[in-house]
């Protein structure tokens, strides 16, 4: 009883007869492969956090074992400070690209209108 009494159902039984069940089938794979796709999307946007976030830590360790080895050294001419700032950059921008592409697909799979702009919120 409590389940024919869900906001969702009421609503759908006010506006037309009972679905059948082969409808109602239907709609549950349609629900099942949206949640899929869900899925597939905030998977993906982990792993792109993950690798970021393991790239800001292996800068992280680089720039501590440089300055307990060579504290003296002046950081705008040392070459591996140079070379890890670098590598987080190049880090940092291939996550925006596979943030924006996964947005994208997601977009596509909803049927939403999708443009070229970046997102507004990023990470």
């Amino acid at each position: 009883m409590a389940l024919e009494t869900t906001h969702s159902r009421l609503r759908r039984w006010k506006n037309g007869p009972p679905q059948t069940l082969s409808q109602l089938k239907d709609e549950k794979l349609r629900q099942h492969n949206q949640q899929e796709r869900e899925n597939d999307f905030y998977r993906k946007s982990f792993q792109i956090f993950h690798q970021l976030a393991d790239t800001v830590m292996d800068t992280i360790q680089t720039l501590a074992l440089e300055y307990h080895f060579n504290p003296a050294a002046v950081p705008a001419k040392d070459p591996r400070l140079i070379r890890a700032v670098i590598l987080l950059q190049i880090a940092l921008d291939k996550s925006h690209t596979k943030e924006s592409e996964a947005i994208k697909q997601w977009k596509e799979q909803c049927g939403i209108q999708t443009n070229n702009d970046s997102p507004t919120e990023w990470l």
